[in-house]
């Protein structure tokens, strides 16, 4: 599987095209009854990635063909920022004051997320997603940086840390201030 595959899959009707893919999960697209993609030519707008485990995507669905990226859609989709990271077990976002975080300062300030800017979108207490806030920097975003900022937004007990990649707002990445396990079930 690769980016911009077309396929047709046993659970819908529409095509899906892949538009973010790692061994875990697949981003897709769907093409509308009006033969338009949900996201693409939508930059504009908020969008939550749709997705799936990667396994069940495999066995469930046939190519048809590759539809390259445009530029815009490889600016956009940004295949390549990660899915997931910062993910840190024993961590709980209620208690990750500056003390606790500064054990993990030297692991995660030397990996980098290859953006300057994001935003965060934290949880909120009834499961749902609260405001987002963008994140820059002058230079790539470290991924302690954004731990450090998250500490500042998300204050609910978890059971450990994570950022999950969500989509895009006005053209910025966004990904939910998570646990250490997705709230999709999709890591184990």
């Amino acid at each position: 599987m690769k980016l911009g595959e077309i396929y047709k899959t046993e659970f819908d009707e529409r095509v899906f095209r892949i538009i973010g893919l790692d061994n875990y999960e697949v981003f897709y697209d769907c093409l509308s009854n009006e033969n338009k993609w949900t996201f693409s030519g939508n930059f504009k707008r908020k969008s939550i990635f749709l997705r799936m485990r990667t396994e069940l995507f495999k066995v469930k669905s046939e190519l048809i063909k590759l539809e390259e990226f445009t530029q815009k859609e490889a600016e956009y989709f940004r295949a390549d920022l990660p899915m997931r990271f910062g993910r840190i077990k024993n961590l709980n976002w209620e208690s990750a004051v500056k003390s606790e975080l500064n054990k993990y300062q030297n692991e995660f300030s030397q990996r980098k997320v290859n953006t300057e800017k994001i935003i965060l979108i934290p949880s909120g207490a009834k499961g749902g997603f609260l405001k987002g806030e963008l994140i820059e920097s002058n230079s790539i975003l470290t991924e302690f940086e954004i731990i450090q900022k998250a500490s500042e937004l998300q204050k609910l007990s978890s059971n450990g840390i994570g950022f999950y990649r969500m989509g895009c707002q006005k053209g910025i990445p966004t990904y939910l201030i998570g646990e250490y396990l997705d709230k999709a079930g999709i890591m184990k």
